[in-house]
């Protein structure tokens, strides 16, 4: 499906209005938008912080330079109608207002305090919408010593024990680019779209919490629930040449890797080793079944590595199908971007950005069978629909130039 295919979309007429920053949250809406809800962004006159810092460190998100603008901001707000809106002026709130007597979800990841002043925390929106799902995203969630405190995804990973997935005994390391970010968006994404179940079931509007926190925990629910049957700290470290033959990475002869996953391996031994042309390994005693397989993994290694660098990834690839093996290649990002099996899936999209030209970009990643999801509209810029919105509310050409010229409005 091309990206920008047109038809009925899932969550065509539902609206959302959202006040919020960085990723964790604005990402839930973009991606409630892919699904063809109608999102308006309320930015500050200066706009999403995220517009400005885009890179962390070292590591740069790619991309020109342009105005207000940076990759992780388009990440976070494709799709959505942005406006510039001062609401802590008495104009701002009654602005704000009107849009949330309209909409369907309010969403925010500000802290609570912060929310408590703007006067948008929950019980303040509800006494404008009743039937209104109220999405609110945290660092650490509503209750505990640590419900106040403000979270970024590293935060999110190091309390949850995400840094130590590679080992516990080797130095933590993130995974980066806000991988715990997008995870609590499409949590987050979730919430909502069941909130709004609850209430076309029910007619029950409610508030609906997720965080950085509780999306990590459940992202490494094996991990936890293995240590509290254990009852004591698993080790994690994943070392190739100690993992069993048929599960674990191989290097070919181009210099590419491919990865095996084949379960029981007993059941595929013989098949591998008819495919790597070695059928003399099911008569040495060392390698003859699993158990003893493990024990001489060193040696088993030396033998199938020096195999399996005779041939290129791909003919390899096609050694295994043909043997019913389960292979693939380890990619590279760049090598996703040109995969056929996600250009044919829609899991990658061709798109033309307004500013960027023609792109690759993630599709979404469901297929319904009556519904057409996944859409690609550039984020906004700053500022760049804030007329629209606001004669969308009535509002004429001199109204609106009062505003802009008070401060309320850019």
């Amino acid at each position: 499906m091309n990206v920008d295919e047109a038809g009925r979309r899932p969550l065509d007429g539902i609206r959302i209005v959202e006040v919020g920053v960085w990723h964790a949250g604005p990402g839930a809406a973009a991606i409630l938008a892919d699904l063809g809800a109608e999102v308006i962004k309320v930015e500050t006159l200066e706009g999403d912080p995220e517009r400005y810092h885009g890179n962390f460190g070292a590591f740069d998100n790619g991309g020109p330079h342009l105005d207000n603008w940076t990759a992780l901001y388009e990440l976070s707000n494709r799709n959505k109608r942005g406006m510039c809106l001062d609401i802590t002026t008495v104009e701002g709130r009654q602005i704000l207002a009107e849009l949330v007597r309209a909409a369907d979800v309010f969403s925010s990841n500000l802290r609570e305090p912060s929310k408590k002043k703007l006067d948008i925390d929950y019980a303040a929106i509800r006494a404008l919408n009743a039937r209104v799902v109220y999405l609110n995203v945290s660092g650490f969630g509503p209750n505990g010593p640590m419900a106040g405190s403000g979270g970024f995804d590293p935060l999110g990973q190091a309390v949850s024990g995400m840094l130590y997935l590679s080992g516990k005994d080797q130095e933590p390391r993130l995974p980066q680019r806000i991988i715990l970010d997008q995870l609590t968006a499409i949590s987050a994404a979730f919430a909502a779209t069941t909130a709004l179940l609850c209430r076309e079931r029910d007619g029950v509007g409610q508030e609906v919490h997720v965080s950085l926190y509780g999306s990590a925990i459940w992202l490494t629910h094996m991990n936890l629930l293995s240590a509290s049957i254990a009852g004591f700290e698993l080790d994690n470290n994943w070392v190739r040449t100690t993992q069993p033959p048929l599960r674990t990475t191989y290097e070919c002869a181009d210099g590419e890797w491919l990865m095996g996953t084949n379960h029981p391996e007993t059941k595929f031994w013989n098949q591998f080793c008819d495919a790597i042309e070695r059928p003399d390994l099911l008569e040495v005693p060392e390698f003859a079944t699993r158990e003893t397989r493990i024990e001489n993994l060193a040696c088993l290694f030396e033998v199938l590595d020096a195999e399996l660098l005779k041939r290129p990834r791909n003919e390899w690839l096609r050694i295994f199908a043909d043997h019913g093996l389960l292979f693939t290649p380890v990619n590279h990002t760049l090598d996703v971007l040109d995969e056929e099996q996600a250009l044919a899936n829609g899991y990658i999209v061709d798109t033309e950005h307004r500013d960027l030209g023609s792109l690759r970009v993630p599709g979404f990643p469901i297929h319904f069978g009556e519904y057409v999801a996944g859409r690609y509209d550039p984020a906004p810029r700053l500022g760049e629909h804030t007329d629209e919105v606001l004669e969308g509310l009535g509002r004429d050409a001199e109204e609106i130039a009062k505003l802009r010229s008070a401060g309320v409005i850019r």
